[in-house]
């Protein structure tokens, strides 16, 4: 405990990420016999903390693309969220997709529902950081409406960024969707006629139900690169193989080993669940050139296999597709001047992009935050530290999930996020904590 109280954390970002790593940092605070009482402020636009924009959607078949045994916040407590389904009288088992909506509801309780160990707090402040500064005491915070406040730690949650305009699509933008999840995207979309989805990952299916269902004489057409939707997961969960050896420093042989699975006749999700287990593990021992023929030659296969989508919604996937309303195709064979609106559902941009969020634009221009490898993340350690310009950690500035991508592979996903939250929770060590703070006092 620091002259000025209870170390101050401030969590930027109430999304999955913000809440899920507050409470796990009052779980070690509350299990670790030396661990100080903390001050939490977690600041949110958003006036619900929790459910962030992923699991606001209220759309009946927008499902969790996991199984809810696996969807807990809890790392120690694997069942929790199972657990809390029963509590709210909803019949849930470890194999059931459950809507994304109730999932929010779950993160939105999370931390009325943990226990505040003595000497600490947590509050939440609905406003937007735009700037932080390292005053060599502490981190002293801006937000939009004027506050200040001191922190010995912060903790970046930002979330996933709105795609960007895909290089090289021209359309006029009366016609073009830029976010596919502004909430008047209906409003935009014509009874009849067509429309192109820009991409065919998750967020595609997502939009395509959601179209098809309100629009039923739409046609879509979905095209991307590779033309590749994510492919489905089983009715119950799968386990790893046997025997499967991933413990290689190369690509071809991480590649090679799994080959071998599958034309042994293990299911591919199950040789996945085997990889996806060591895969941060296997990234970090690739060499560069092997990093970079993964990038660009291997990703985009791995997601459609890793990040599979619900039975329930690809059923209606497959109901879509044979009824002619939805058409799958690569980029090279449409031309969006044909359409009655485009869009664009190509994913999140990388978190260091520009232009998205005024916090990230100012850390860059300072230099407290640096592109990450292949300018798919930040750059940070391996405590998740931020690594500015000149190559060094920050001594109290950390980010969790999809702003780890590129350092690591397997980031944003609930469990990656819940792994990240609790290694963190057990480094975090205030810097500033012991240091006599005046200006804390005058803005904390």
């Amino acid at each position: 405990m620091g002259a000025h109280g209870p170390d101050r954390v401030l969590v930027v970002g109430g999304g999955a990420g913000g809440v899920i790593a507050t409470a796990h940092l009052l779980e070690r605070v509350a299990s670790s016999a030396d661990a100080e009482p903390v001050a939490v402020t977690i600041i949110e636009r958003s006036p619900v903390v929790g459910p962030g924009l992923a699991y606001t959607t209220t759309h009946p078949q927008h499902l969790l693309n996991n199984y809810a045994g696996r969807m807990s916040a809890l790392d120690h407590d694997p069942r929790h969220f199972v657990r809390w389904c029963g509590q709210a009288g909803l019949d849930v088992t470890g194999d059931t997709f459950v809507s994304r909506e109730t999932y929010g509801r779950y993160l939105a309780g999370l931390l009325d529902a943990h226990p505040v160990p003595p000497g600490s707090r947590v509050s939440r402040l609905r406003d937007e950081v735009v700037e932080v500064r390292d005053t060599g005491r502490a981190y002293v915070a801006r937000t939009a409406r004027g506050a200040s406040l001191a922190a010995d730690v912060v903790v970046l949650a930002l979330g996933n960024p709105p795609p960007r305009r895909p290089r090289g699509l021209v359309v006029d933008e009366e016609r073009f969707v830029e976010n596919p999840w502004d909430a008047g995207l209906l409003d935009r979309v014509p009874d009849r006629g067509s429309v192109l989805l820009v991409g065919t990952g998750l967020t595609t299916v997502d939009v395509a139900a959601q179209v098809a269902g309100a629009r039923p004489e739409i046609r879509l057409t979905a095209a991307s690169r590779h033309g590749l939707l994510p492919l489905r997961h089983l009715e119950e969960a799968p386990g790893p193989v046997a025997g499967l050896d991933a413990d290689s420093r190369r690509l071809a042989g991480v590649l090679g080993e799994a080959r071998r699975h599958l034309a042994g006749g293990e299911d591919f999700r199950c040789v996945v669940e085997s990889v996806k287990a060591v895969g941060n593990d296997i990234w970090a021992g690739l060499s560069p050139r092997d990093r970079e023929r993964f990038v660009n030659h291997v990703a985009r296969y791995w997601e459609v296999a890793r990040h599979r989508i619900a039975p329930p919604m690809a059923r209606v996937v497959d109901d879509l597709t044979a009824s002619g309303r939805l058409t799958v195709t690569t980029s090279r064979d449409v031309d969006p001047a044909a359409y009655d609106l485009v869009v664009n559902c190509t994913g999140p941009a990388p978190v260091s992009s520009t232009g998205w969020n005024p916090l990230v634009d100012q850390l860059a221009v300072t230099g407290m935050l640096w592109p990450g490898p292949f300018g798919l993340g930040v750059d940070v350690d391996t405590t998740g530290a931020l690594v500015d310009e000149h190559g060094v950690a920050a001594r109290g500035l950390y980010a969790v999930g999809a702003a780890r991508r590129g350092v690591e592979w397997e980031v944003a996903a609930v469990p990656d996020i819940r792994r990240q939250a609790r290694r963190l929770a057990e480094v975090l060590r205030p810097s500033y904590a012991a240091v006599p703070d005046p200006l804390g006092r005058l803005v904390g």
